[in-house]
């Protein structure tokens, strides 16, 4: 299968062609507030926040606004860019699982590209591509989907999603909708830099809040912002409505439409189109106008009401054009409206003489219907019009206009009516039928060539004479010449929609004998079965038809095929057309409980597919419990049949965590300790390797084996622990899991869990042994590793458990306390001292207390915490003998350093290597804050270090301090004071090294200070 092939199969939905139509209607200068907006920019150029959320009245130019942002984001930033409109104007395709195919469907042709420029293609994406829309495919369910997305949405970081339209979607397709958002774009790596903008009302559809779903988006509201838009749009509008007809010769009385409309409008474009067009449509002199503009409806509703009060409700066929609008799957065409109104179900041929106007067609309806210039086809000026519709029904504001279901069904009525007008060869008088029995191969041998010799020993059995063909009867039908198909301009509708808009029909109706007679006759002329048959025998149509009527949930079609019978036994478990799996199969994965129903009359429950996968392992795997139950109820039922991988559908239950379907298939005795092939490991394991804690419990509840082992001698518990789930782990040792086994180091796993945190498991493990000060390779213990993580309540079990509290660590010998003082972990210190932890350790490699330390690392609280426990504010370390004031110095820790001399801290105290003072370090590194606080707190600005016999501010001369050296002159420093090895004072150190600031500093102060 080609490229395009591929992706027109993974969607048939133009996004392209949709987007030409609708930024064709955008006025130019429209929607630029939006795109100069500081939130938005914030948003699509600098990438601050994932979440966007334009929101506004029914009308308010929200699809214009998502154009303009599309083409921003395609011309003007170069990003992929895929999006999708949700327009609500036809009853096919708008769920969620379409939107994500049309999404998957562009990421695909963008990596396409890429690939042509060679770049990697993701192999995994391409493989389940090819899995779930190849040739030999297997239909994918809204799970299926969502992985396929997930998958490329990380594959293409930087991308630009716009969703116009989420108010549109069902409640249960927009929370859908929603939480997918959510789990993409809240929890997204910086690095992902992928955006989405949504456009809806202010809320969707069940009262749901797009805040509560998206926790943090980011809001736009059109209310306060388009009225600029407005004005712009209804000066274009009288310009072009005045071209055609001009409404009055007063221009005074003109600007008083333009303002009105604008006063009025509340920020709806939709109410000011209608109000344009009813005046234009009603008022030929000034006195109507006024009239017109002083009784303004004041909402849409008002306005939609005053439309309905125009029409000429007689007219049966305004009726017509209400529901066909309404309930087509696409919108019609307008040719292809006028011949669906013309004709009635009784009607038994085509008449053009029949068809009426367009003029008519479209001006029946008061400008509650239009066509789009674009396309030429009808649509309701706004989808609300649609809603306004249903919800007056109990009003009865339109007589006859039904409830939705009933709508669908009525226009596929139409269809099949259509179809079987003589023109088409259908009808009973005029109709030729051959019946002819005909040699048919046996659907058996077919399927020995095409499948694989293991599945079909098993499915069928070889027939005795591989030479006997079996026999069919059907109909075939021809014209007796090819008819001019241009001519009958609703025929393609009606051949692509009939199937689909009868899923409701019964065997009531008036049309159920030509519905039937639609379904089961070949037309060689004219071909009007969506489906499409593996051959031209009368088994392969059955086929055909049987896999069609299962994949789209057609009750009524299902019952047709039904009623072959033998015939239908025959070919029901083999693959579907364009599918890898029979029909059974097909309905229990996806969830098709009514098509289970009927299909257990005639199909083989335990049948498997090419992977030996029964219909109970798809149900099982995809958690549909019904379904799985309605599989159970049949006696012929194997609960433990095994896949090609040895995998039973308790095994996949368990792997994907549907409780419900391992407690059901364990109550029908299903074996719980049945190993898969691949990994050899129970259903136990996979559970706990997946962290689906219920179905452990349910498992163990169930007797499972604890310590099994899989092909890598991993256990349960081994399975939870490589995989970190926590809640998983500590159930499985409540229940009794061994710890010490082959596979799992013990100190590397509960090093790992204290690390964590995993208090839960930290208990269980003090309860169940004795040895609490267990070390790891580098001889540091659990109490070690929990002080360093911070973990304060890992930290008190284990302290109550009776945990050495003053155990080094091998390398370094420091101890639990210094491990938390140098990550600041000030509580986890405060539980230590409590606990009666040495205040003044040292470690063995730097003789440092905890104290030094936390002066090293600037900690304020933690040395605040030290000292109020009598450490020592003295206290040097081995290698430099400093003090934590000249470590808090050195290391600019300003706050530590204040702590330090409120204490006591000795100011001038010096180390053993140039015995410089803490103002000393401070200088040398320019760190003019603690130099600050030190003189404030009377250190001496004359002191010098040992070695060179240099000043304060000979050190910040020499290095550049320009801050520094101020800030020790205005504290009295000796600008003259002079080195010991050459001499220098601060202004000549700073000549020689090319400090310009530091030498105008201290040449004001000489010129200042001289007599």
């Amino acid at each position: 299968m080609d490229v395009e092939s591929l992706l027109e199969r993974i969607s048939g939905y133009n996004h392209e062609k949709v987007h030409q139509r609708l930024s064709g209607k955008r006025l130019a200068g429209t929607t630029r507030w939006l795109l100069n907006h500081p939130d938005f920019k914030a948003w699509f150029i600098e990438k601050r926040f994932p979440t966007l959320w334009c929101s506004g009245k029914i009308g308010s130019g929200k699809t214009m606004i998502a154009t303009a942002v599309i083409e921003a984001a395609k011309y003007e930033l170069g990003s992929p860019t895929v999006f999708f409109y949700c327009e609500g104007d036809g009853h096919a395709g708008l769920d969620v699982s379409s939107i994500l195919s049309s999404l998957i469907k562009q990421l695909c042709e963008y990596l396409h590209r890429m690939h042509r420029m060679h770049r990697p293609y993701p192999e995994g994406v391409a493989k389940e591509i090819r899995k779930f829309f190849g040739d030999k495919r297997v239909k994918p369910d809204f799970d299926d989907l969502k992985d396929i997305f997930t998958h490329l949405f990380h594959h293409t970081p930087d991308t630009i999603y716009v969703v116009d339209g989420v108010d549109a979607l069902d409640q249960k397709h927009a929370k859908s909708l929603l939480e997918l958002v959510r789990l993409l774009f809240i929890d997204t790596t910086p690095q992902q830099q992928s955006r989405i903008l949504l456009l809806s009302r202010d809320q969707v559809p069940g009262y749901i809040n797009i805040n509560t779903f998206i926790p943090g988006i980011r809001q736009i509201s059109t209310s306060a912002n388009v009225m600029q838009d407005i004005k712009t749009y209804i000066e274009s509008s009288i310009i072009d409505k005045n071209i055609c007809r001009k409404l009055t010769d007063d221009p005074v009385l003109i600007e008083k439409v333009r303002q009105r409309l604008l006063a009025e409008s509340s920020g709806m474009f939709l109410w000011v189109y209608l109000q344009l067009e009813i005046l234009w449509d009603t008022c030929f002199d000034d006195a109507a106008i006024q009239s017109a503009l002083a009784k303004l409806p004041k909402s849409l509703e008002a306005t939609y009401s005053r439309c309905i009060e125009r029409i000429d409700h007689k007219d049966s066929r305004v009726l017509k054009v209400l529901k066909w609008v309404s309930f087509a799957t696409i919108p019609l065409h307008i040719e292809e409206l006028r011949e669906a109104i013309a004709f009635d179900l009784e009607d038994t041929a085509w008449s053009a003489e029949k068809i009426p106007r367009k003029e008519f067609v479209i001006g029946c309806c008061a400008n509650l219907v239009v066509v789009d210039s674009t396309d030429d086809r009808v649509r309701f000026a706004h989808s609300s019009v649609r809603q306004y519709l249903e919800k007056g029904r109990q009003r009865n504001i339109i007589q006859g206009y039904p409830a939705s279901e009933q709508g669908i069904l009525e226009c596929g009525e139409f269809c099949v009516a259509y179809l079987s007008f003589s023109d088409f060869s259908l009808q009973l008088s005029t109709r030729r039928i051959e019946k002819a029995a005909v040699p048919v191969r046996s659907p058996i041998l077919f399927a020995q060539e095409t499948l694989p010799a293991l599945l079909t020993r098993h499915l069928f059995q070889k027939p005795r004479d591989q030479k006997r063909s079996v026999s069919a009867l059907f109909h075939r039908i021809r014209t007796a010449s090819m008819p001019d198909r241009a001519q009958y301009r609703f025929l393609d509708y009606a051949v692509t929609n009939w199937a689909l808009q009868t899923k409701q029909i019964r065997r009531t109706s008036l049309m159920w004998e030509k519905f039937e007679r639609l379904a089961m006759c070949f037309n060689e002329t004219w071909n009007f079965h969506p489906w499409v048959p593996g051959g031209r025998s009368a088994s392969s149509h059955l086929h055909g038809l049987l896999g069609w009527a299962v994949m789209e949930q057609h009750e009524p079609l299902l019952s047709i095929a039904q009623g072959e019978g033998p015939a239908l036994r025959l070919v029901c478990n083999l693959p579907l057309i364009g599918e890898s799996l029979p029909a059974l199969h097909v309905a229990a994965k996806l969830g098709y409980e009514a098509m289970i129903e009927i299909l257990l009359d005639f199909c083989k429950v335990n049948a498997p597919d090419l992977e030996g996968y029964t219909a109970l392992h798809h149900a099982a795997s995809r958690g549909h419990i019904e379904i799985c139950q309605l599989l159970c109820s049949s006696k012929k039922i194997k609960v433990d049949a095994l896949s090609r991988f040895q995998r039973t559908p308790l095994w996949l239950a368990a792997s994907n965590g549907h409780e419900e379907v391992v407690s059901l298939l364990a109550e029908k005795q299903a074996d719980i300790e049945t190993k898969d092939v691949f990994l050899h490991q129970t259903p136990l394991s996979r559970a706990a390797e997946m962290g689906h804690d219920v179905v452990v419990e349910l498992l163990l509840g169930k007797g499972a084996e604890l310590e099994s082992q899989d092909a890598g001698g991993r256990t349960p518990l081994s399975c939870a622990v490589e995989q970190c789930h926590e809640t998983t782990i500590e159930l499985l040792l409540e229940n009794g899991a061994n710890l010490n086994t082959k596979d799992l180091d013990i100190t590397d796993f509960l090093i790992w869990a204290t690390e964590k945190g995993f208090m839960g498991i930290v208990r269980l493990f003090c309860r169940n042994t004795a040895d609490l000060n267990i070390k790891d390779k580098s001889g540091r213990t659990l109490l070690s590793r929990a002080a360093e993580s911070g973990h304060e309540e890992v930290m008190k079990v284990l302290l109550e458990s009776g945990a050495d509290v003053e155990a080094k660590d091998k390398q370094m010998g420091q101890t639990p306390l210094i491990w938390a003082v140098k990550n600041g972990h000030e509580a986890v210190v405060k539980v230590l001292l409590e606990t009666g932890a040495d205040v003044e350790a040292k470690d063995k490699e730097y003789g440092q207390t905890p104290l030094l330390w936390a002066a090293i690392y600037g900690h304020k609280a933690v040395v605040k915490v030290l000292l109020e426990n009598g450490a020592d504010p003295e206290a040097k370390d081995k290698e430099y003998g400093r003090t934590p004031l000249a470590w808090a110095s050195e290391n600019v820790h300003e706050a530590v350093v204040k702590v330090l001399l409120e204490s006591g801290a000795h100011f001038e105290a010096k180390d053993k290597q140039m015995a410089p003072t803490p103002l000393l370090r401070a200088a040398v590194y320019g760190h003019k804050a603690v130099v600050k606080v030190l003189l404030e707190n009377g250190a001496d600005p004359e002191a010098k270090d040992k070695e060179y016999g240099q000043t304060p501010l000979l050190w910040a001369a020499i290095y550049g301090h320009e801050a520094v050296v101020k800030v020790l002159l205005e504290n009295g420093a000796d600008p003259e004071a002079k080195d010991k090895e050459y001499g220098q004072t601060p202004l000549i150190w700073a000549i020689n090294n090319g400090h310009e600031a530091v030498v105008k500093l201290l040449l004001g102060k000489s010129f200042s200070g001289s007599p």
